[in-house]
């Protein structure tokens, strides 16, 4: 890293100059960032705001669903419990504003949402009060040759025997995933889906409204809508839509665009409006995560490569751990501040495994996948000089920088001194940072909606939440077990010996690793599918001898990392001797997987450790019935560091899971009582010593909660 902060540009961010900066300063840039009055959605308001202009006259028809799954006309007045779908049109540039969950299909004409143009097929749409409310907007086509499966067929015939006609017909259709029911687990998180209905909406919910979703016709001060601001339309046309440079042999470079930004600029907002651009123009994607603390696909703590086929509509908590990531590294952390060159050798080499799919897919004559890198949110002092190393290694040809009209010492990358970049630049304008994505906490306008401020341990105790509680449909549709506690989980029985265990940096002495281990979240490291140039590739044959004798000191190295401590169980049994019998001895290795040769999978919780039969009992969130199964790759677990040093550990609320979670919010005591009120909306009279051993209450006095080290306090400014 000494290298990179050597070449760190002294220059900040000063829009009035950029303007005038030479070329060869700032590389190529279209869009020079301008000031403007307009700030971006999403936003917050304050005052109630007219977000559904979808007028309740316009005509609808409500569906009915038998128990032998006909589908028929409901009367108008039919409460709404009874409706499996509602069909209605739309006129041109008509929006309307919903909160919760539904599937939308549109039959005539399309709907912009997230970018995405939805015309034909059925989308699940994500819609939670913590992130901006999904918008639906209208739009015309002239070809009316849309494919739609029977389902929307029949349903369009049902409409049409109305003699109804719209330029635009829309039909949502009512969604029991699971996912609705996370109150159950978390009942902080109660609302996120369901609300209660303002007084101006109830008309529209009469007309349009399906159980689980609850259209909003004025959204008041703390809600969100979102929108696209028209500078972020200008850049994401420019991006999905400029031509492809092409190389020294006149072959088409594979676009990668990077999104760089401080934090609460929009940049995991834009990146997803991005992906669902870019697949409608390549049909797939790569997505590059390097924000360790707020994924978007995989699980917290870890970089991942993710192919994307399909449009996002949702945050990312609604889409954690649904794809396997085409290549992923582990680190168990939520910022890379204590070890940043495992860090920068990660994203190096996620980047190299994109440019050998890249080759490969050229050699073969298909086309080049674009690859969309969502940077984190850390631009100062070390982050600036990690920014530099991820440029340097995923040279991207587009770079998005989000910037703040209010801050005028933004650091700003010269892409001058990285060698062989010289990428398009685009400028949008950010979120001001005294606006949170989630709102105003506590605030509840006059829709009486309650809005809940989401921080970014919030947004990990959701994904998290989710990973754990997924399930999946015979089908292969994600949904989600919310009723089932982990711990009634039927979970993987793991020989000991056919695991290595990777403890990282943790200083734990070898007959301690199984206690440290038990009760944790870690990391399932399997096989990698994709191992990098000269690497050696395990064939099945090869990944099954492992588990013939437990993982062999030769494997066990060539799947950590250079220079990592092993302790070899051959020695630990020439130790114990001929007359010891079977010695169940972990692979214990004080570092971590490789880079090349494993591929980071899941989370798992380690329930237990029966140490007299030599087992581990791993709860893993299940795998998609529709593919082949990792699990037959999986050779060990990494156990990260502990939350003090900003590891990734298990939410509370999957420890009180089974009945606790809403008592556990109650008062255990007379000890935090008011305090406890003002913070958590959902109080019960019924104490938390229901659940043993568990406790979210703050204890006090010196040396009652673990340490937590902050390093460069007097230095924040570089922080």
């Amino acid at each position: 890293m000494d290298a990179l902060a050597s070449r760190r540009s002294t220059r900040v961010f000063t829009p009035k100059a950029l303007r005038t900066m030479p070329s060869s300063q700032t590389g190529s840039q279209t869009g020079s960032p301008t000031p403007r009055t307009q700030s971006p959605q999403p936003r917050s308001m304050q005052e109630p705001v007219l977000a559904t202009t979808w007028d309740a006259t316009m005509p609808v028809v409500a569906i009915g669903q038998s128990q032998t799954g006909e589908l028929h006309v409901l009367d108008s007045q039919a409460p709404i419990a009874q409706r499996h779908a509602v069909i209605f049109g739309m006129q041109a540039n008509d929006t309307l504003v919903f909160q919760g969950i539904c599937d939308i299909c549109v039959l005539k004409g399309t709907v912009r949402m997230y970018e995405h143009e939805s015309s034909g097929q059925w989308d699940r749409v994500y819609s939670p009060v913590s992130h901006p409310l999904v918008s639906l907007q209208a739009q015309t086509r002239a070809d009316d040759g849309v494919e739609r499966d029977a389902e929307a067929q029949h349903m369009y015939e049902l409409w049409t025997a109305q003699n109804n006609e719209c330029e635009v017909v829309v039909a949502m259709r009512a969604v029991d995933c699971g996912l609705e029911q996370l109150g159950s687990v978390a009942p902080a998180y109660a609302s996120l889906f369901m609300g209660s209905v303002a007084a101006d909406s109830e008309q529209l919910v009469q007309a349009i409204g399906v159980p689980g979703m609850t259209p909003v016709r004025t959204v008041a001060a703390g809600l969100q809508v979102l929108q696209t601001p028209e500078d972020w339309a200008q850049a994401l046309d420019q991006a999905s839509t400029m031509p492809q440079r092409l190389d020294d042999e006149f072959e088409p470079i594979a676009p990668v665009y990077a999104v760089a930004g401080a934090q609460g600029q929009g940049k995991s907002t834009f990146s997803r409006m991005l992906v669902n651009r870019l697949v409608a123009r390549f049909g797939r994607v790569f997505y590059m995560e390097t924000d360790l603390g707020q994924s978007e696909f995989a699980a917290p703590g870890a970089l991942a490569l993710t192919m994307v086929t399909a449009p996002v509509l949702g945050p990312p908590f609604t889409h954690t751990g649904r794809t396997e990531a085409y290549h992923a590294a582990y680190m168990g952390v939520v910022t890379p501040k204590n070890d940043p060159d495992r860090y920068a050798a990660c994203v190096q080499r996620l980047a190299q495994v994109y440019r050998d799919h890249v080759r490969s897919e050229r050699a073969r004559g298909a086309q080049a996948v674009p690859m969309v890198v969502n940077t984190q949110g850390w631009t100062r002092g070390l982050g600036l000089d990690l920014l530099y190393a991820l440029c340097q290694s995923v040279a991207p040809t587009h770079f998005v920088q989000a910037y703040d009209p209010a801050n005028s010492d933004a650091p700003l990358i010269d892409f001058a001194t990285v060698e062989g970049c010289d990428p398009q630049m685009l400028w949008i304008t950010g979120m001001s940072p005294d606006r949170t994505q989630g709102g105003d906490a506590g605030d509840a306008g006059e829709s009486g909606r309650r809005v809940q401020r989401l921080a970014a341990h919030d947004m990990r105790t959701l994904s998290l939440l989710s990973l754990m509680y997924s399930a999946w449909t015979a089908q292969g549709t994600a949904v989600w077990n919310m009723h089932k506690p982990l711990a009634a989980r039927i979970p993987l029985k793991v020989p000991i010996c056919d695991l290595v265990f990777w403890m990282g940096e943790e200083d734990v002495p070898p007959s301690q690793v199984l206690r440290a281990v038990n009760g944790t979240l870690v990391g399932v490291v399997c096989v990698a599918r994709a191992p990098g140039a000269g690497a050696h590739e395990w064939s099945r044959d090869e990944i099954r001898g492992l588990y013939a004798d437990g993982v062999s000191d030769q494997a066990a190295a060539a799947l950590s990392e250079p220079g990592a401590r092993m302790l070899l169980r051959s020695h630990v049994r020439a130790r114990m001797g001929d007359d010891a019998g079977p010695v169940l001895v972990p692979q214990i290795v004080y570092g971590m997987p490789s880079l090349t040769a494993t591929t980071f999978l899941t989370h798992a919780l380690v329930r237990s450790i029966d140490v007299r039969s030599g087992h581990v009992h791993l709860v893993i969130p299940p795998q998609s019935p529709v593919v082949e199964s990792p699990i037959y790759r999986v050779v060990g677990i990494v156990k990260g560091p502990g939350p003090s040093a900003f590891g990734i550990d298990v939410p509370v609320q999957a420890m009180l899971d089974g009945g606790f979670a809403e008592r556990a919010m109650g008062a255990s005591s007379g000890r935090h009582t008011a305090a406890r009120r003002r913070r958590a909306p959902m109080e019960t009279n019924v104490g938390i010593q229901e659940a043993p051993y568990v406790s979210v209450e703050v204890d006090e006095g010196v040396g009652a909660s673990a340490a937590r080290a902050r390093g460069g306090q007097t230095r924040r400014a570089l922080q």
